[in-house]
């Protein structure tokens, strides 16, 4: 079964996004932030070492790291929907994209 797991204000939203746009059956394990440190409670840091959301497990694998987790679910689960053909120009501009949400785009 594929899990979300799930930390209040964090980038985890837009797998949970994907996930719903996918229509990809998923079950989603909330986690919440120590109110004072903001830091990811112990159940989580026993999922990630880092304490880090997102992370999705499927079975016995789990991938942490929101472009990761993207490709990831949009291989397994898109049938062919949401990404271009690997090989393309259009799958390169694909990819820049996916990993520019999470780099340039991003704020430190």
């Amino acid at each position: 079964m594929l899990t979300l797991h799930h930390l209040n204000d964090s980038r985890s939203q837009r797998i949970l996004w994907l996930l719903e746009e996918l229509g990809a059956p998923y079950e989603m394990k909330f986690y919440q932030r120590d109110a004072k440190t903001r830091l990811a409670p112990p159940e989580l840091t026993a999922i990630h070492p880092l304490g880090k959301s997102p992370v999705i497990t499927d079975g016995d694998l789990k991938i942490a790291e929101s472009g990761a987790i993207v490709d990831y679910l949009i291989r397994t689960y898109g049938n062919g929907r949401m990404m271009p053909k690997p090989g393309t120009a259009e799958y390169e501009a694909y990819n820049e994209w996916l990993h520019y949400a999470e780099g340039s785009a991003m704020r430190s």
